[in-house]
């Protein structure tokens, strides 16, 4: 993903993002390996962002996370966001990729869609999501983010949506093969028109070079 000879060490830091109504905090499993909250190395990226990376004997999983300033129209509140990548390789077969992002404690009205949710309160509006299946399907088609077989395996029950947690269960990646997977988390102050949903719905690929560059 990037040539971390030439990034700066930091110490490693949990894979979370902070917003007003509480921490986004993601877990990951993949094929049967329950990936640990810190990372085994963590690069500062130029951006403001960070690389992680985690090794295990049948994958490297690279996250990169930062800021991500949305390009909205005029006309809404303040929206912050950040973005997180996951980024398997695989070194053997791989059986299975699960990512969960769980906002803690987001009222029990959170409204859900296919791949994203909306949490208000009196104080701030958090919204946070991810690519659907469809998405996810035609990003395989096309040769990007994810395998070319994707295009068959990946179902409608690619997402769960309970309440503040969005959970991917994603098809297996073949030995040399990568997925990536992109979660935004995006918070304003409460208006009648909330831009955050606007926020979470990103160019993968254009968001990733803002971060890494």
């Amino acid at each position: 993903m990037l040539d971390t000879d030439v990034l700066a060490r930091i110490p490693p830091r949990a894979l979370d993002v902070r917003t007003p109504l509480g921490a986004v905090r993601f877990a990951v499993r993949v094929d049967g390996w329950d990936v640990p909250a810190r990372p085994e190395l963590t690069w500062s990226l130029d951006s403001g962002a960070w690389l992680c990376r985690w090794r295990h004997r049948s994958v490297r999983l690279d996250v990169v996370s930062g800021p991500s300033v949305p390009r909205l129209p005029g006309g809404y509140a303040i929206v912050t966001r950040e973005v997180t990548v996951f980024r398997v390789l695989a070194r053997e077969d791989v059986g299975e990729f699960v990512v969960q992002a769980e906002l803690a404690g987001a009222p029990e009205d959170a409204r859900t869609w296919e791949s994203a949710f909306t949490a208000e309160t009196a104080d701030a509006v958090v919204s946070v999501g991810g690519p659907g299946a469809e998405l996810l399907r035609r990003c395989s088609r096309a040769g990007r983010h994810v395998p070319p077989y994707w295009s068959r395996l990946l179902g409608g029950d690619t997402v769960e949506r309970t309440g503040g947690r969005l959970t991917w269960r994603l098809p297996r990646i073949d030995r040399g093969d990568y997925a990536e997977l992109w979660v935004s988390v995006a918070w304003s102050e409460p208006s009648e028109h909330p831009g955050t949903w606007l926020a979470v719905d990103i160019d993968p690929a254009r968001v990733l070079r803002e971060l890494t560059q």
